[in-house]
């Protein structure tokens, strides 16, 4: 588990059956990334381990041949309570090059002030598993214009104007990111004195909620020119690199790329990044994708992203009429994650028992593994090969 401060202190712990406490949880990581690795059960190593050990019987020689001898994905429980930072996430280059500077730099890998913790990307996905506010990518910039057009502050007006010129909102976003911090400041306050009389608009009455959680943070400006997303339980969006996002509320699945570059843009406080966050936002509007879950067999629905090879994350509902009373098949590699009811994952003569919030790795050299019991689990294997 992580404890961050925008992490609820009860929704994890009552998941796995834990008293709470008073410090909030935010993550529950299952994966075999280095930063937090989930641990082999049998012999007590950690799953990084385990697969740096014998890497083809972990992964399967494409696999390993595809993406090297490491998982190529993480899968995450997140229980957001407070938002998060505005935060952003690198491209495979743009990773390498960052990860690099800070060695450069002498950074350690330790740091608060530390951007890239390793050398990959992190293009990840959500799906709620409660009602799950978020801000994901820019919004249209000529809402964005007429918005600010009608507030009383002279330069909030101004830059309502800038948004209707071509390439509008590039310009704008790197203006209000580099302003010096007096300037800044109060623009800042004259949003949130704007924002906290505009009743009938939802993105300022978004503003002024997040400006109560972080009052004075330049966060809040591009919070205004962001897409404000709901998505109801099972519903689900996808985040690309240099898309900016918050997630604001909710319990969801992340599963992503193996890596933990966030480059973060405000609300937060946290090291803010600007140089960094500024070298890869992507401006165009709507930059989140909504992601469709696709029928496979009785029970199971896939949520597949075009083009992406790291992962595809399937939802079973192991109770679900015409499931086989055997269960289902599970192709290695896979992490199986139950957040309902209790299971099992059966390979060969061998079966394991799951717990709620537990999650299993099934091993390439098993070939397959049937799943079967009560409630939901999801399932993460990589992503075809023939994804791009």
């Amino acid at each position: 588990m992580r404890s961050y401060a925008w992490g609820s202190p009860t929704v994890i712990p009552e998941l796995l059956g834990r008293p709470a406490t008073a410090e909030p949880q935010a993550e529950l990581w299952a994966g075999a990334h280095p930063g937090s690795p989930s641990t082999v059960v049998a012999d007590g190593r950690t799953l990084d381990r385990y697969i740096a050990d014998d890497p083809e019987a972990a992964l399967g020689a494409s696999t390993v041949q595809r993406f090297g001898p490491q998982l190529p994905f993480l899968l995450k429980i997140l229980a957001v309570q407070r938002p998060l930072s505005v935060q952003v996430h690198p491209t495979v280059e743009q990773a390498r090059q960052g990860y690099a500077a800070e060695d450069g730099a002498g950074v350690s890998l330790d740091s608060p002030q530390r951007s890239y913790r390793d050398r990959n990307h992190k293009p990840e996905m959500v799906v709620a598993l409660t009602e799950f506010e978020a801000l994901i990518g820019f919004a249209d910039p000529l809402a964005g214009a007429e918005r600010l057009e009608g507030c009383a502050h002279a330069d909030l007006v101004g830059a309502g104007a800038v948004l209707r010129e071509p390439g509008g909102l590039e310009v704008l976003v790197r203006r209000w990111m580099t302003l010096p911090d007096g300037a800044a400041d109060d623009l800042v306050a004259a949003l949130t004195a704007e924002a906290a009389v505009r009743h009938d608009d939802g993105a300022f009455e978004l503003v002024a909620r997040l400006a109560r959680e972080y009052p004075g943070d330049r966060g809040l400006l591009l919070a205004l020119l962001m897409e404000h997303v709901r998505l109801r339980p099972g519903e689900a969006a996808f985040v690309p690199a240099g898309v900016p996002h918050a997630y604001l509320s909710g319990v969801g699945v992340e599963p992503q790329a193996s890596s933990d570059n966030t480059l973060r843009a405000g609300l937060t406080a946290k090291h803010v990044d600007v140089a960094e966050v500024l070298r890869l936002l992507r401006y165009e509007p709507h930059g989140g994708v909504r992601v469709q879950p696709q029928p496979l067999r009785p029970g199971e629905r896939a949520y597949p992203v075009p083009g992406l090879e790291e992962f595809l994350l399937t939802e079973v509902e192991l109770s679900a009429d015409g499931v086989a009373s055997d269960g289902v098949t599970v192709e290695a590699p896979a992490l199986v994650l139950l957040v309902e009811g209790e299971a099992s994952v059966r390979a060969g003569a061998d079966e394991v028992s799951v717990e709620r919030g537990r999650a299993v790795f099934v091993p390439a050299a098993d070939g397959s593994a049937r799943l079967r019991g009560t409630g939901v689990a999801f399932t993460l294997v990589p992503g075809s090969d023939t994804a791009r």
